[in-house]
């Protein structure tokens, strides 16, 4: 049978088997938020059937446009050591930094961020860990930006999100080619639309509403989203001791 020839322009490409992605991201502002934040860093970790494995969020409240970036590199690299992900493919849209890094072992690095490069060489260096860093396209790092930018603007510390909720949602279902999210593709339990039908907020297919000769009952209220109740407001350092 001939294959379809289809030229699919996916932003985030799925890792070989056995290998775990890992996007980072870091969002820096001139100006500080609403909440006293300048920066924020994303990490999301992802197998090679694009299944979110870890999303983590917030600021580390660092107020210099590159240790935020060195910073985001190590978060992701720190979740890689603490949860044994020892095949992991790094991916990071910051260009000036990445150059840096990846010439420090030649070039040197400048005296502020010394420590931190050092420790980026330290951990790629380990024998027991595989990883390879790429610089991508903001486009292929959308997810990872948002919740940086999540993160910089609700919180004070690095915060594990358990499940995806909202735009991060949205993100995800984009970049795995599943469609749209919504009210109307939203799946729900059969007890949530009973709890609905009873409160009124959902209207009952089974009855008819009038005004329409087939019967149709019309679109149901939009239940809206809410942020997920178990999130993990911790700092970075509890949530890597899990």
């Amino acid at each position: 049978m001939e294959e379809d020839n289809v030229n699919v322009n996916a932003r985030w490409k799925m890792p070989p088997e056995g290998v775990i992605k890992i996007n980072v991201h870091s969002f820096f502002s001139d100006q500080q938020l609403p909440n006293g934040n300048q920066s924020g860093i994303g990490v999301v970790c992802r197998n090679s059937r694009g299944d979110i494995l870890r999303i983590l969020g917030g600021s580390l409240c660092i107020e210099n446009r590159r240790n935020n970036e060195y910073n985001a590199f190590m978060e992701g690299l720190k979740v890689a050591f603490v949860r044994g992900y020892s095949n992991i493919i790094l991916e990071i849209d910051h260009l000036d930094a990445y150059w840096d890094w990846i010439h420090s072992a030649i070039i040197g690095a400048p005296t502020q961020h010394a420590r931190i490069v050092q420790q980026l060489n330290q951990r790629k260096a380990d024998k027991n860990f595989h990883s390879v860093t790429r610089l991508v396209a903001p486009d292929d790092n959308v997810l990872a930006a948002y919740v940086a930018q999540h993160g910089a603007e609700n919180w004070k510390h690095m915060v594990h999100i358990r499940r995806p909720f909202g735009r991060i949602m949205e993100i995800w279902n984009s970049d795995m080619g599943l469609g749209e999210i919504g009210p109307q593709f939203e799946v729900l339990l059969e007890e949530e639309i009973n709890i609905g039908i009873a409160q009124g907020e959902v209207e009952d297919p089974q009855v008819d509403q009038g005004g329409d000769d087939t019967g149709s009952s019309g679109e149901s209220n939009d239940p809206g989203h809410e942020e997920p109740e178990d999130l993990d407001l911790m700092d970075a350092n509890l949530v890597m001791q899990e």
